[in-house]
């Protein structure tokens, strides 16, 4: 017998029985995990389940990215809605995905009349906080521009400069953040001399310490004086790629399940015309992002000069792919040649980093050919708010990795390429080197780090290998049983939907 979904708003949680909410919501606590919890009497496998979990990421009223609620939100409960409709044919999952949809549609930076660091607007999202860096402006006497300083760090919002005059053509400054302050003495603003400020806040950059600054006024003459006083760091805004992926991939699932699916009656063709507008239009906005060197690797990079810590590199694999699903997806409706070479081109930049260890893929998160991987120096040239980095070269983690594995199963799946080895390999990743003990997991792709409990729940994300390894439905369930979660996420809905789905 088909469960229905009941209606939800923001100030009621209601699942199928009226006596087991009652019991599940005794002792509800704050925290995402702790006993006992809403779903402590609830099967995660059911409708009612993912109900509790919708409801908990509805209440966060989530109304634009600036904080990635979208992107690490949004985006993961409309799957979650597509993947429940899927599992139990309920109409109401799509209604409610459409309704969705045109929220997040209603909050673009175009629709609220909102900019990036460029003024550039469109059909995206922005962020900023602990996502971009943060700008101090010292102003001049005049009141006019003088000199920006930048940290190209998290919390950016915590730091501040500090003007003190020393003599008519010197001043010291302080740069203070919570992880690192720099005291810089006697100072100028010729910027001929040797202790010209522009040259020693660069000069004091370290990868902790992630100071930089840039001469904005108009006139570089020596006889110029800044203001004094404290200044604090704004954050800037910037629609990532990776946002945008992670939002538009389920409206192009919908469109591609409403297109291809005869089940699904034809009087949403209209919604699905809309969003497949809409999604191209956000594909639009970060073409210029995405390159494709001499080898054919594919990957998107940061502009030079864009507000966030790695500007003008190569992005990690999973921020690429986000991209590349949506790709995929409407290969399978639009013929488009330019997607399906992107696609075939992130193919080669991921199948570059991928390595075969005892029949199991593993993969960094920086790509191997990127500049993070193999660091750079102040001398390449390469970004302007990193000068300089050491490599890194740490394995990829559950959580993004599953980024990946949506990419993979969505290209797959629209017959651009025939990766069921690969699907292989990563289920056996899976396996033997996610797998820990019988109700726990591995935090990276190759078995380190024991995986606290809201990364493990996360493991569900991998749940569309269940075809090839039933036992990992099975693991995620028992990982899922053995903390009970206190939902909070939109990834804890999507996990639940999951473990529907592959049921």
């Amino acid at each position: 017998m088909m469960t229905t979904l009941p209606t939800l708003n923001r100030r009621t949680l209601l699942v199928g029985s009226a006596s087991t909410l009652a019991l599940a919501l005794l002792g509800r606590t704050d925290t995402a995990f702790g006993a006992p919890s809403p779903l402590a009497t609830l099967d995660y496998t059911s409708p009612e389940a993912f109900a509790v979990a919708e409801q908990a990421y509805l209440d966060l009223g989530a109304e634009h990215n600036e904080a990635g609620l979208y992107a690490w939100g949004e985006s993961y409960y409309l799957l979650g809605l597509l993947l429940m409709f899927e599992a139990t044919g309920e109409d109401r999952y799509l209604d409610r995905f459409e309704e969705r949809a045109r929220h997040v549609m209603d909050s673009t930076d175009e629709a609220r009349g909102v900019t990036d660091y460029s003024g550039r607007s469109g059909p995206v999202w922005r962020a900023g906080g602990n996502y971009t860096a943060g700008h101090g402006e010292l102003l001049l006497e005049d009141g006019s521009p003088g000199i920006q300083v930048r940290w190209a760090g998290g919390t950016s919002v915590n730091a501040t400069a500090t003007v003190r005059r020393v003599d008519a053509d010197r001043f010291d400054l302080t740069l203070s953040h919570p992880s690192s302050t720099v005291e810089l003495t006697g100072l100028t603003l010729d910027p001929n001399a040797s202790d010209y400020v522009v040259d020693a806040v660069g000069d004091a950059y370290a990868p902790g310490a992630r100071w930089t600054a840039v001469d904005h006024s108009a006139d570089r003459g020596t006889d110029r004086s800044l203001t004094e006083g404290t200044v604090a760091f704004e954050p800037q805004f910037y629609a990532f790629p990776v946002h945008t992926g992670m939002v538009i991939y389920p409206l192009a699932r919908y469109v591609r399940m409403v297109r291809t699916d005869p089940g699904i009656p034809g009087t949403r063709n209209g919604v699905a015309g809309h969003l497949l507008t809409f999604v191209m239009r956000a594909l639009r906005h970060h073409e210029d992002d995405f390159h494709i060197d001499e080898r054919g690797y594919g990957d998107f990079r940061w502009p030079r000069e864009a507000p966030v810590p790695f500007d003008g590199t190569i992005q990690p694999l999973n921020q690429s792919h986000a991209l590349g699903a949506t790709f995929a997806e409407l290969s399978r409706v639009v013929d488009n040649t330019q997607y399906r070479r992107n696609v075939e081109a992130m193919l080669r930049s991921l199948r570059a980093s991928l390595q075969v260890q005892d029949g199991a893929y593993v993969w960094p998160y920086w790509p191997v050919h990127s500049h993070i991987y193999n660091g750079y120096s102040r001398e390449d040239d390469v970004s302007t708010y990193t000068p300089f980095y050491g490599a890194v070269r740490s394995w990829e983690d559950i959580s993004h990795g599953a980024i990946t594995l949506e990419f993979i199963q969505a290209t797959h799946d629209a017959g651009l390429a025939d990766l069921s080895q690969d699907r292989e390999l990563f289920a056996t990743t899976f396996m033997q080197n996610v797998v820990n003990e019988p109700d726990s997991v591995w935090f990276r792709v190759n078995g380190e780090v024991e995986a606290l409990p809201a990364q493990a729940v996360q493991s569900a994300r991998w749940l569309m290998l269940a075809d090839l390894e039933p036992e990992i439905h099975d693991q995620v369930l028992r990982v899922y049983e053995a903390e009970p979660l206190e939902p909070s996420q939109g990834s804890h809905a999507l996990g639940i939907a999951y473990l529907n789905h592959s049921r």
